[in-house]
């Protein structure tokens, strides 16, 4: 197998990264595992020095957000294979780790693998299976809300992996600038998922990679800094990496989904997401600057891209996957 080394972005992680970790030295060498600790204030960072000598952990000063800490992981690996991002509040299954990076050591072609997630609080419902994208500038997780099968195919094409539970060959990561860090937190690994399109990568959901997820224990699902940054994120990544022939094509559907986001933000007095659109607008012209040098690197043909994108989807049925999501995105007792 390619090495391997599994990176964890720590904030304020508690107890429950313990759990994660415990996972993982069961079926990896502790030294393959680097946790970035976002300058965590709650003792986690000495808990998990405490229980885990062995393992490497690069402290921050402050919280630099997940993307740039996973940018800093990958440039302290020494090696070529893959680099597994995982979230701290996640329990991998004991062939997590085997079964996530085996395609990246079959198929030269694959960037990136998915594994899949699934909710602590219900295990038979998938989390995530991957990244699908939608024709009104939509980005989910995909399989969001079906029954877990465990007969399922063993891997299925997908557009990228979540950045919860990815394994990203490193020559690939780094072909398509790792993940943007203005990010900080939320749609990076979407961004970085249509950058690695772009470059002509290809990517897997492996059905037998699985693990539990207590679902945005970190930020708080539905939470006001989680809706700035997703409102926020989702222009920027439409701005940086849709194609213009895409745009053209779908851009009816894309505006229409944000004038009824936005009204229904103005309705419902949703400050947090009015707030990241209008931070959206304000970083627009350096996000396009990117979107230069991000479309003149692309080596595939817009319609390669173009069969990825699914039709997009409603919003009644996105509000019924989004409250399915926070019925089971319940704390986990541990």
């Amino acid at each position: 197998m390619i090495p391997v080394t599994v990176a964890i972005v720590n904030y304020n992680g508690g107890s429950t990264i313990l759990d994660c970790l415990r996972a993982l030295v069961a079926q990896m060498a502790a030294e393959d595992i680097l946790i970035v600790d976002n300058a965590s204030a709650d003792g986690s960072l000495r808990t998990i020095h405490a229980t885990f000598p062995e393992i490497n952990i690069l402290p921050l000063r402050r919280n630099v957000g997940f993307a740039r800490a996973v940018n800093l992981a990958a440039s302290r690996v020494d090696h070529d294979g893959a680099l597994i991002t995982l979230n701290p509040d996640t329990v991998p299954d004991p062939a997590f780790i085997e079964s996530l990076v085996q395609p990246l050591n079959d198929d030269p072609r694959l960037g990136s693998t998915a594994g899949t997630l699934v909710f602590s609080s219900n295990p038979s419902i998938v989390a995530s299976a991957g990244i699908c994208v939608h024709r009104n500038g939509v980005a989910l997780d995909d399989r969001l809300g079906e029954r877990f099968d465990n007969n399922s195919a063993a891997f299925r094409t997908v557009f990228g992996p979540s950045g919860g539970a990815a394994a990203y060959r490193l020559s690939a990561f780094r072909d398509a600038g790792g993940l943007c860090e203005a990010f900080f937190l939320y749609l990076e690994d979407v961004d970085l998922a249509w950058r690695l399109r772009l470059r002509g990568w290809e990517s897997v959901n492996v059905s037998a990679a699985v693990a539990t997820h207590d679902y945005s224990s970190s930020a708080g699902e539905g939470s006001a800094f989680k809706r700035r940054l997703l409102a926020r994120n989702r222009i920027w990544t439409l701005a940086r990496c849709l194609p213009n022939e895409i745009w053209i094509r779908d851009r009816a559907a894309i505006i229409a989904f944000d004038l009824l986001a936005a009204g229904h933000g103005t309705v419902m007095r949703d400050t947090a997401s009015l707030q990241g659109r209008a931070a959206a607008i304000a970083g627009l012209p350096r996000r396009l600057r990117e979107r230069s040098a991000i479309h003149s690197a692309s080596s595939v043909e817009t319609a390669e891209i173009a069969k990825w994108i699914q039709p997009a989807i409603s919003p009644t049925r996105l509000l019924r996957l989004r409250r399915l999501t926070a019925t089971l995105a319940q704390p986990q007792t541990h």
